[in-house]
């Protein structure tokens, strides 16, 4: 009887600690699927960065090349105006010429 009873009561601990790690499993279970819920949240929030991201490097992208268009279109006219003035300063050297040429006469 007092071996049943011994039996018993190990039994009964046994269920006690049975039922506490199942519980401590449930709210492990729980934890986990709320770490999950929260990274799938956290990806779909990188993934909507990623695409603003994107976007943002294409309107750069273009904005870049814009600029270096505009920058070539600069220099295209920075060389054709000192074009211009290398042309005024031969025709004007030349006039001077011409003038001094006309004074000693």
């Amino acid at each position: 009887l007092e071996s049943i009873k011994f039996n018993l009561t190990l039994s009964s601990d046994q269920l006690a600690a049975l039922t506490l790690d199942r519980d401590n499993l449930a709210k492990s279970s729980e934890d986990l699927t709320s770490d999950i819920v929260f990274a799938e949240n956290d990806l779909v929030l990188a993934e909507e960065n990623i695409e603003r991201l994107t976007h943002a490097f294409e309107e750069n992208s273009m904005q870049i090349e814009r600029l270096h268009t505009d920058l070539c279109t600069v220099k295209e006219q920075n060389v054709a105006i000192l074009e211009d003035r290398d042309s005024v300063q031969k025709e004007r050297d030349g006039l001077e010429s011409e003038t001094s040429n006309l004074r000693e006469e």
